[in-house]
């Protein structure tokens, strides 16, 4: 059974207390699990927990067993959220974590490495109840570095069947940020860009 969510005496960002790294991505075009990649000398999962793990009263993790994890137990989770059996998908994976957490999220993918703490916070400092935050960065929603909330449940199953994501974004409740008018400290590359093939990270960084 997975531990339950830990409370804490501290509340580093006011408006969202809880963050979920997904980290269960196959990364079958990487040539093995994108958490377990190498990025500038850490592995891309180390990274984000650095980043993040501050910023929150509760970091967890959310992969499709938990013994994927064994090779990092140096790393501390809350909570270790695994896949249901059927999940089959990136959408019913942000459900499960949705539906488990019961609380505004910051879900991040573990590819997200160029992602700041102070970008993070600035995501999560314009969440107000019922209305989930997202970034819009090079004309396209990025819910992979987003503050869910619970109503978002509300609008995961269309009438029409359409299960896309991005279709689910556009039907939920979202307050959107523009990248980069919107982050004052935006960096040059989008910080949102995921890194799906090898020759999307540096040469320094991993061995190809």
């Amino acid at each position: 059974m997975n531990p339950p969510f830990e409370e804490v005496n501290h509340n580093p960002i006011q408006e969202v207390s809880d963050c979920v790294v997904l980290a269960g991505g196959a990364g079958r075009r990487m040539g093995g699990p994108k958490a377990f990649l190498e990025y500038e000398g850490q592995l891309l999962i180390e990274r984000i927990h650095s980043k993040v793990s501050p910023l929150f009263d509760r970091t967890c993790v959310s992969v499709k067993t938990s013994s994927a994890l064994d090779q990092i137990p140096h790393l501390k989770w809350h909570a270790i959220i695994e896949d249901p059996p059927e999940c089959s998908s990136l959408h019913e994976a942000l459900e499960n974590i949705i539906e488990t957490v019961q609380a505004p999220v910051f879900i991040v993918a573990v590819d997200l490495p160029e992602l700041t703490a102070s970008m993070i916070r600035k995501i999560c400092s314009s969440y107000t109840p019922g209305t989930s935050v997202i970034v819009e960065a090079d004309d396209r929603p990025q819910p992979l570095a987003a503050v869910w909330d619970t109503t978002a449940l509300d609008f995961s199953t269309p009438q029409d069947g359409d299960l896309a994501l991005l279709a689910w974004v556009r039907r939920a409740p979202f307050q959107t940020l523009t990248w980069p008018q919107d982050f004052p400290e935006a960096v040059e590359s989008s910080p949102f860009r995921n890194l799906n093939e090898p020759g999307d990270i540096p040469r320094k960084g991993i061995d190809l």
